[in-house]
């Protein structure tokens, strides 16, 4: 649209992903937001965005959108319809309730639970933990507990801080390995990278070699690398045998490994190499779905390379050994050298240092097995309805902020049945979504171009270091409100502390500055930067794990415990040393390196012909969030989604495409349209999760275009996550399909 002379220009950046691609809005006379576009002067993005960051401004103005607070009038055997309320109305209902729930049966009686774009909310994101801590509440769920808490576990684990993920250095970068990402479709997670297909094909005009492991063909990027069809969720005995191949061929980097810098070593080699020598490639092949051969020559590849990076995605992290295989790509990189070295995996530049974790967690044990809680406190969200109905402690209490865990956790039919059990259930959102359905209370949020932004979550994982701020484009419409407002006024009510009692009116100032400080930045600098981006140094190479090894030792005597926090003061053999060191195997693995063996033998028991089940992102869904997008509902977008299938499997089933079938196992059934795709491996089928809003006529749009909920084939409960990081178990998922 054509700006007016009256119409006002405002840069901002998008909050949909990772990725965080400069955006330049448009806003008229009325103060309403009439144009969005890719910013070509960004310093990073250089106008590159993609459709779906685009289309966010149609979630803005969606007609569909809740505008004030809404609240169920409940009546005796009815659930009741939804009524208008005013926000003095809401907060005190929702305090009062949540004050006497938290009286009579302790803080443990009321749980949380915050979504994916809470991590693209710098003021929502601290609120909600201070919101937890201020309850007392220790149930606080998130959804990284469904595509990234292995990440966290692991970086925790060897490195003392869920915050520290050396990322692929693709522009310097040999050799260069993907698994588990579709750059095209999802750009790519903890590696912020603008235009990821660009980088990856100016990777290959310099003569990379880019390999790419997945189910699926990455057909429209055959161009840049060929793509290894890996059988789902063995991704992990992949790795094992590359690196068992690696020690037995041209060995680990030895020297490397003796000395990280000032004096120290690393330990507990031998713990390494006992797990991967029972792993060689002649053993796994059968279960990854891959030659020895093709194995081989990976591992002599990656080896030999004069450097080479690796990064896996959340075609990895989301199946039952995400942890493991995070563990297994950080050994990759250290035992040939690519580990914190230029054209390997480096620490990249952050704004602002990374929390340290305060100590090695003890396990949370529970009925349905116990878990190492993840940044602190997290559970698996796969628990959230068994402990809704724990018949010792009830969850009575749910505050749901920007999610929609009713879609996106095994386990629909149980979800359903606890939430209508609950003593209070509020949603704040943008739409009364499928979870809001069955809530209490529906508070209005202010979306992305109402509220003040710091670009945080991507610290220390970006390509192009950089920092970023945004003020609100337009002030928030009707009566929406910012989430920290939402759950600060509650605190308030509840005659807690709250970010009201703190001085001046600035939040963002008052919750961040501080950190940036840290490292010589300030907020009243970047509202001062030119489109609010300040670009931050290249982070030196050489130092990392030495950094690592002296951080822990000077702060804390865990040094002296292996598996304390990640860092072990013994030499490469496991024997107490005088200055430190980097432990690679902590003890906090043992369990981890122990349940691969359970896992492998049962993948070996299973049958030949076993369909495996995974997800599959496209370009016209994001998860829930836009599903009542009548743009994306086209014949060709997501109007449906299908199953798919490989055509030899459907030949076999005598299966046919448009044919609706039954795809069911232990945990659920649905049924779908099929469709056929060759660039599936066979043996494996895929859907796209999101679905299933035939029972919510908040989102009309998406009520009349409502799928299948996918997850319903996924576990819940006991048996459904990984226990050091808490991830739940959503891909690589055993089904049958069979005609309906």
């Amino acid at each position: 649209m054509p700006e007016t002379a009256s119409a006002q220009t405002i840069k901002t950046f998008c909050r949909l992903c990772e990725v965080n691609c400069g955006l330049e809005a448009t806003v008229d006379e009325a103060q309403q937001m009439i144009a969005l576009r890719p910013d070509k002067s960004h310093p990073v993005s250089e106008g590159f965005a993609c459709h779906k960051g685009l289309l966010a401004l149609e979630v803005h103005r969606d007609p569909d959108r809740l505008n004030a607070p809404i609240r169920r009038a409940k009546t005796e055997g009815s659930q009741g319809d939804f009524q208008p309320a005013d926000w003095d109305e809401a907060i005190g209902d929702i305090a009062q309730r949540l004050k006497a729930l938290i009286e009579e049966h302790g803080p443990e009686s009321v749980a949380m639970y915050i979504g994916n774009p809470s991590a693209f909310n710098a003021l929502g994101a601290v609120a909600a933990g201070i919101f937890a801590q201020a309850l007392g509440i220790k149930r606080f769920f998130f959804a990284g507990t469904q595509d990234c808490t292995n990440k966290f576990a692991i970086s925790e684990i060897l490195y003392g801080s869920a915050e520290i993920h050396p990322i692929a250095d693709l522009d310097h970068s040999d050799y260069i390995l993907m698994m588990g990402t579709n750059p095209r479709i999802s750009k790519m997670s903890f590696l912020s990278t603008p235009d990821p297909v660009g980088a990856l094909r100016a990777a290959r005009d310099r003569g990379a070699t880019v390999r790419f492991v997945n189910p699926l063909v990455i057909d429209d990027l055959s161009d840049v690398g060929d793509t290894l069809q890996i059988r789902p969720d063995t991704d992990a005995y992949f790795l094992a045998a590359l690196l068992c191949e690696i020690e037995a061929t041209c060995g680990f980097d030895e020297e490397g490994l003796k000395d990280i810098g000032n004096g120290s070593s690393v330990g507990h080699v031998d713990r390494l190499r006992d797990f991967v020598r029972a792993y060689p490639a002649d053993r796994v092949a059968g279960i990854v779905g891959l030659s020895a051969e093709t194995i081989r020559e990976v591992a002599r590849g990656f080896s030999s390379a004069s450097s080479a990076s690796i990064h896996i995605s959340t075609g990895v992290n989301m199946g039952q050994q995400g942890a493991l295989a995070y563990w297994l790509t950080q050994m990759l990189c250290l035992v040939t050298g690519n580990l914190d070295r230029r054209g390997g995996n480096i620490v990249a530049a952050r704004a602002f240092p990374g929390l340290p974790m305060a100590e090695e967690p003890a396990l949370e044990e529970t009925k349905w097995g116990s878990f190492r809680p993840s940044r602190g406190a997290t559970p698996p969200g796969s628990l959230i309805a068994d402990m809704m109905g724990d018949d010792e402690k009830p969850i009575r209490a749910l505050l749901v902020m920007a999610g929609n865990p009713l879609l996106s956790i095994g386990g629909e039919d149980k979800m359903r049945e606890a939430f209508a059990n609950l003593d209070l259930l509020v949603s704040i959102d943008f739409y009364r979504n499928a979870t809001a359905e069955l809530a209490d209370w529906v508070l209005p949020a202010a979306d992305w171009f109402e509220r003040e932004d710091l670009n945080f979550f991507v610290q220390g994982v970006q390509r192009k270091p950089y920092l970023q701020w945004t003020d609100r484009v337009v002030a928030p419409t009707h009566e929406r409100k910012e989430d920290w407002w939402i759950l600060s006024r509650i605190q308030q009510e509840m005659g807690l502390p709250s970010l009201f009692d703190l001085p001046g009116d600035d939040a963002l100032m008052t919750l961040w500055n501080g950190r940036l400080e840290d490292n010589g930045y300030s907020i009243p600098a970047l509202r001062e930067a030119e489109g609010g981006v300040v670009l931050i140094p290249d982070t030196p190479t050489g130092q990392f794990l030495s950094h690592v090894a002296e951080a822990k030792g000077a702060s804390t005597e865990l040094s002296r415990v292996g598996g304390a926090g990640g860092v072990d003061s013994s030499d490469g053999d496991g024997e107490a040393g005088p200055r430190g060191g980097f432990d690679r195997c902590p003890d906090a693995m043992l369990a981890t390196l122990e349940r691969a063996g359970e896992i492998f033998d049962r993948l070996e028991s299973e049958a030949e012909n076993q369909l495996k089940l995974i997800t599959r992102r496209t370009h016209h869904m994001l998860n829930s969030a836009f599903q009542n997008m009548k743009v994306l509902k086209t014949e060709a977008g997501s109007r449906k989604n299908p199953l798919y299938m490989n055509p030899a499997d459907a030949a076999s089933r005598d299966l046919q495409a448009g044919q609706r079938v039954r795809i069911r196992n232990d945990h659920g059934e649905v049924v779908a349209e099929l469709a056929l795709d060759p660039h599936l491996r066979e043996g494996v089928v895929a859907m796209s999760h999101g679905f299933g809003n035939g029972r919510t006529p908040g989102m009309p749009v998406a009520q009349a275009h409502p799928g299948v909920n996918v997850n319903r084939l996924s576990p819940s409960g006991a048996g459904s996550f990984d226990p050091v990081s808490g991830m739940e178990h959503l891909t690589g998922i055993a089904v049958e399909v069979l005609a309906s």
